[in-house]
């Protein structure tokens, strides 16, 4: 198989799956099974693991965590505009 975005080899892996739940908070899954480029790292995932993971969020309540990790959360365009860059405001306006 090749990549769709680039055209590179693609190849069988395990890897991670960001989701974000409703409420904003993001869910990391491990080891599934996917193929990935080499090249542009473009994941594709099975229309079976896929729905497990979707089956899996619609069951928030149940989720046992394996592990709880700290992020840090930047935003940008908060920083931007508090430091007075009205330029950018009109920007996104547009």
């Amino acid at each position: 198989m090749k990549c769709f975005e680039c055209g590179g080899e693609v190849l069988k892996t395990l890897g991670s799956v960001k989701m974000t739940r409703s409420d904003g908070s993001l869910i990391i899954f491990k080891g599934i099974p996917m193929t990935q480029c080499r090249q542009c790292g473009e994941q594709y995932i099975s229309g079976k693991w896929s729905e497990k993971i979707g089956e899996l969020m619609r069951q928030k309540e149940t989720l046992v965590f394996e592990e709880m990790l700290s992020v840090p959360v930047i935003n940008l365009y908060q920083q931007t505009i508090g430091k007075g860059d009205s330029d950018l405001t009109k920007r996104m306006a547009d």
